[in-house]
């Protein structure tokens, strides 16, 4: 079981920030300073080559790409970050200082995924590179393209029925 250093108060302070800095139009580059995202869990640290509980920050460019490319995410797709990071899907990223989580959930009856990547620093600093929201068969080619590749690190538990085929993939045939 992997377990994650989370800093209660700076976290809510952190995402407050984040939201404020998402909404804000007459901020140019957003947030003037890094926003801590959350800390590694043992795991992702041994990936990325850092100490356990490292921050992980999202820095003001980050902050402001994800606004401009991803502007469908809000405020209450960064509180899954803690989940992403504890229950997620790990595997090795395509460098040797990238490490890529996604996990996949029921919510409402739909599913909802989130896609992370982190990226080390030489510094030994931690940084979201990327956050956004995926679809079920964008999971499920994450997953077999890890597997392939053998840079899948851990599952998420329970994760099999979340991604099982469904017809999510086919055309909706037109009723008459």
């Amino acid at each position: 079981m992997r377990t994650l250093i989370w800093a209660g108060g700076f976290v809510v302070s952190g995402m407050s920030a984040i939201w404020t800095t998402l909404r804000s139009p007459t901020t140019r580059l957003g947030y003037t300073s890094a926003i801590e995202a959350g800390r590694l869990e043992r795991a992702c640290a041994k990936l990325l080559c850092v100490a356990p509980g490292t921050a992980i920050w999202f820095s003001d460019y980050t902050l402001m790409k994800l606004r401009q490319r991803h502007g469908e995410i809000n405020f209450s797709h960064y509180l899954h970050m803690p989940s992403i990071l504890l229950h997620g899907f790990v595997a090795r990223g395509r460098k040797p200082n990238l490490v890529e989580l996604w996990w996949i959930k029921s919510i409402a009856g739909k599913s909802a995924a989130f896609f992370v990547v982190l990226k080390a620093t030489r510094k030994a600093e931690v940084f979201v590179e990327t956050f956004h929201a995926i679809d079920r068969k964008e999971a499920r080619r994450l997953l077999k393209r890890a597997k392939a590749d053998g840079r899948l690190i851990c599952e998420q538990a329970g994760a099999a029925t979340l991604l099982k085929r469904g017809t999510d993939h086919l055309r909706k045939k037109k009723r008459a």
